[in-house]
């Protein structure tokens, strides 16, 4: 009776198990979610320059080499990603990893529209703090001043994902 209760209530979540759309649907990314991240497709990043992290100065602590998984890339032309997309970035200066999921439902509507932010940690993968950005007292890597902030200066032409190699255009 217990299995199908949860089943139940994973249902009312409205995930789906990264296979949305943008028709109205939600998803909720667990710890589970993001485990896999090591399989998916993935992309070596030199990191923002001062001049395109979308923030000018660029904090110092989002600058730098970094490896990016994608959950899965979007299709062909699209003009944002779709719901259930979960990006990784493992940085390469101290090993912190971050994370954001396409969540829907006009989630973060003040800021990066419909995405959570996350960090992770790993052996094994386990969401560390989520939400629009870091607890009070924590910082994104540094930054005290979280992730929408850079994430909505990057702008909604490419979903308010920053990086040059996670382009839209380029899918």
């Amino acid at each position: 009776m217990r299995a199908v209760v949860a089943v139940v209530v994973l249902a009312a979540c409205g995930g789906s198990g990264g296979n949305g759309d943008a028709s109205g649907d939600t998803f909720i990314a667990f710890s589970s979610s993001f485990a896999p991240f090591r399989g998916w497709t993935h992309f070596h990043s030199d990191g923002p320059t001062d001049t395109n992290c979308g923030m000018t100065p660029c904090p110092p602590n989002v600058l730098g080499a970094r490896e990016q998984y994608i959950s899965a890339t979007p299709p062909s032309g699209s003009s944002e990603f779709p719901i259930g997309t979960m990006i990784v970035e493992v940085r390469a200066s101290d090993g912190k990893i971050f994370a954001g999921a396409k969540r829907g439902g006009d989630f973060n509507s003040g800021g990066a529209k419909n995405w959570e932010f996350f960090e992770l940690t790993e052996n094994p993968v386990t969401i560390f703090w989520r939400g629009l950005g870091p607890p009070l007292g924590d910082t994104y890597g540094g930054d005290p001043n979280g992730c929408n902030l850079c994430h909505v200066n990057c702008g909604s032409n490419n979903d308010y994902v920053c990086s040059a190699q996670l382009q839209l255009s380029s899918f």
